[in-house]
């Protein structure tokens, strides 16, 4: 009876990538402390006409996250298909770097969100509870993608940013901006928490 062949073990992670994953461990504590015990209607409060709650603001982030990890998860798989492997060597792009620095928490840029990471207009109201069960479940599903991007070519595999079509990415690149728009709206949760009225 023939042994089933032992599976070859995983490449180790490069640098920038662990050093994504120590971020990602540092939001998954910053988003249960921010959100932990909160209830439906201190989710749904929002500080003002046209201002998120933090329900919203999560529900946008399920949306942004959903819409990545699936455009990674196919990057990620075609370089596997290429063979093209890690040469030790990644270094953001220029495109990448900007969006990463133009979504840092300390920027005062203001953004609207892309209409593809905005619920439409009219949609039932936003379960607060179920959208924080879904994003800790992405963030469980971004640790994966992480680790799976062991051994790529993170530069060389590329896509069109779901946010524009007029921008290339690469898987590195991806990984940097998701984190740093996370990171982004972390902090505008704890203003909307630190907002006077803001339910007891």
């Amino acid at each position: 009876m023939k042994t089933k062949a032992a599976a070859p073990p995983s490449p180790p992670l490069s640098p920038f990538l662990e050093q994504a994953l120590a971020e990602l461990r540092g939001i998954r504590a910053d988003a249960a402390a921010v959100t932990e015990g909160l209830t439906p209607a201190q989710l749904a409060w929002s500080p003002g006409p046209g201002r998120w709650s933090i329900a919203e603001v999560v529900a946008h982030l399920n949306l942004a996250g959903r819409v990545y990890l699936d455009a990674i998860a196919h990057a990620a798989a075609g370089a596997r298909t290429r063979g093209l492997a890690d040469r030790g060597d990644y270094r953001p792009s220029l495109a990448g770097r900007a969006m990463a620095w133009a979504l840092r928490p300390d920027q005062r840029i203001r953004m609207k969100a892309p209409a593809i990471f905005r619920r439409p207009e009219g949609t039932a109201a936003i379960d607060g509870p179920r959208e924080l069960a879904t994003w800790r479940a992405l963030h469980v599903e971004m640790e994966e993608r992480l680790r799976e991007a062991a051994g790529l070519e993170l530069r060389r595999a590329r896509f069109v940013s779901p946010a524009s079509g007029l921008v290339r990415m690469n898987l590195g690149d991806a990984f940097s901006v998701l984190l740093v728009h996370e990171r982004r709206h972390l902090g505008q949760m704890r203003n909307v928490r630190g907002s006077p009225g803001f339910p007891a």
